[in-house]
């Protein structure tokens, strides 16, 4: 079982028209011309429930992607408090529908310059690690493909998890 906790984040690798169609969208614009991961959420708590933006910003939980790949890291300084404001900010989303009119803006590179609605997943992770003081950049325009290279690259995340996720890895 997964030792979770408060503030780890999660990309996830589903199967759907859209899901194919942002991986496609991701591998044109990436440096690597790859993109394996299409959805970003937060982990809230150590239960897996999650916070991430689907059909609606809202909470959910980890165990909808029990046989998909996933990629759960936590960065090394995260703490309760910087958990704390991070969340707090984001929540202002709770409730609102998914953004889908945000995705071509992605596509045309303005998704970073045009932000007057809400955040699609990955943006909603970068907002979250901005306000927890622990990300530079606002987030508003990063992708799924964007935080997973972040993370490969980066010395400041540990990996929890990463490889298909099983009922096993779940906390019940």
């Amino acid at each position: 079982m997964l030792n979770l906790k408060a503030g780890d984040l999660c990309v996830v690798k589903t199967d759907s028209f859209w899901a194919r169609s942002i991986n496609a969208g991701q591998r044109v614009l990436s440096r690597d011309g790859k993109a394996e991961y299409n959805h970003a959420l937060l982990i809230v708590d150590g239960s897996g429930q999650t916070y991430e933006s689907l059909l609606r910003i809202d909470h959910y939980n980890l165990s909808q992607y029990v046989g998909c790949p996933v990629w759960i890291v936590r960065h090394k300084s995260m703490t309760r408090s910087r958990f704390k404001a991070g969340y707090q900010d984001v929540l202002k989303y709770d409730g609102k529908f998914y953004p889908f009119w945000r995705l071509p803006m992605h596509f045309l590179r303005i998704a970073q310059y045009v932000h007057w609605s809400y955040p699609v997943c990955s943006e909603l992770l970068g907002l979250f690690l901005n306000k927890a003081g622990l990300f530079t950049s606002t987030g508003w325009g990063w992708s799924p493909d964007d935080l997973a290279d972040l993370w490969a690259e980066s010395k400041y995340y540990e990996t929890v998890f990463k490889g298909v996720m099983t009922h096993d890895e779940v906390p019940k």
